[in-house]
């Protein structure tokens, strides 16, 4: 078996150093295609996975969503609920909201939204809402008769808008509008501020104060109907509730991946299409080599058959072409990798693809690299190992007499 493989690394050497080095390059190119092929359409969809992630997480849901379970609609004694919670080793944040569905109109136009009610100041510890303002200002604690809204419900003239049809289509940061409430309230609000988070979702709600919201109910004092907790980096979700649940039994738990619902249906779509065009790229990869080694082995056919008169054995053979397509196969990683880090990450980040929810931004994941690597030198293996076996099985007198 030794022999063979040193005889199988010197047929691979001078055959490399011997062979058409347009070929060789081309083979090359070829796999560094191939390879960037399997890094950048798929890492393209993760960034977009990952937006999409990132975004339910910090403008929706946070990590984990507490809710009331059985027949009572809210949770009580939220602001002891929400101190234990915070205490808690794995939990970063958490806050309290209400939510009332409510119709809001301006000018003609009516939207239909769900208003939730919040601490400003509590709220922002756990999502980035704040950050998105794009006209006015975020609410402040003691603000009454304010409201904020998404985008999505605004309008504000932005006729690209997903759903402007279904907008207010006109309101701006400072106009009043009119909020009908499920239980029967009415009420003029001036906008404070609209915001613009790029999630479609996000951006069809509305905000108004807990003080504002306890004007209206005061029987809420205390009460919420969601908690949402933003916890720590690798911190296992499961572990939390589970505490959560050690503080107060009863309640019902969501994390952010149950909570997108339609956002995760989405994420899984590209996931599928990522794995599409992964095998897509591998097939590519397996029939260039297949190739390259065929179109070699019937030009080299008397050669190999005149090797293995003179001993060297089918074995050492086999093992040379695949050793031959592993070095094609790792010098166009190296190379694609290069790019791929040092090119094309960098300019992409410099000119990110805009989705609909958002910048898209090429992840580096050396996890990745390292697999989609190891893969593509098992396909680059197996394509050259079956043509080069069923040379060998040709009868020695038949390769070294054919034309």
């Amino acid at each position: 078996m030794m022999n063979s493989l040193k005889v199988a690394v010197f047929l691979t050497i001078k055959s490399i150093a011997r062979g058409n080095v347009r070929v060789l390059v081309l083979t090359i190119l070829m796999l560094i295609l191939v390879y960037l092929n399997l890094l950048f359409t798929p890492a393209l969809l993760d960034g977009a996975v990952e937006t999409v992630n990132d975004k339910t997480i910090n403008t929706m849901s946070g990590d984990v969503v507490v809710q009331p379970a059985g027949e009572v609609p809210v949770i009580g004694n939220v602001s002891e609920l929400v101190s234990q919670i915070e205490s808690l080793n794995g939990v970063s944040a958490a806050c309290a909201r209400n939510s009332l569905g409510a119709d809001i109109s301006y000018e003609g136009e009516r939207a239909t939204t769900v208003v939730y009610a919040i601490d400003p100041e509590q709220d922002q510890k756990v999502f980035r809402i704040s950050q998105n303002i794009i006209e006015g200002s975020y609410l402040a604690p003691e603000d009454t008769d304010q409201i904020l809204l998404g985008v999505q419900i605004a309008g504000s003239d932005q006729t690209n808008l997903a759903l402007y049809s279904s907008s207010l289509k006109s309101v701006h940061a400072g106009d009043q509008v009119s909020v009908s409430y499920v239980g029967g309230v009415q009420k003029q609000y001036t906008v404070k501020g609209i915001f613009y988070t790029e999630l479609t979702q996000g951006d069809l709600r509305a905000y108004i104060t807990e003080k504002e919201s306890l004007a209206m109910n005061p029987l809420m004092k205390d009460k919420a109907s969601f908690i949402h907790v933003k916890t720590k980096d690798n911190v296992k979700l499961e572990s939390v509730i589970e505490e959560i649940k050690g503080i107060r039994p009863g309640l019902k738990f969501q994390t952010w991946e149950d909570y997108g619902g339609f956002l995760r249906s989405m994420t899984d779509s590209f996931k599928q299409i990522i794995v599409i065009l992964r095998a897509n790229a591998l097939i590519v990869a397996a029939i260039t080599i297949f190739i390259v080694t065929y179109v070699d082995l019937v030009n080299k056919r008397r050669q190999i058959g005149i090797q293995r008169a003179i001993g060297i054995t089918g074995a050492a053979i086999v093992l040379s072409y695949i050793l031959r397509a592993i070095v094609y196969a790792i010098v166009g990683i190296l190379a694609a990798a290069l790019i791929f880090k040092y090119i094309v990450v960098p300019v992409e980040a410099q000119y990110p693809f805009h989705f609909p929810f958002g910048d898209v931004f090429l992840p580096v994941n050396i996890r990745y690299l390292t697999t989609s690597a190891l893969i593509l030198c098992g396909v680059t293996a197996i394509s050259a190992f079956i043509p080069a076996f069923r040379m060998i099985r040709t009868k020695i007198i038949d390769a070294i007499w054919s034309s």
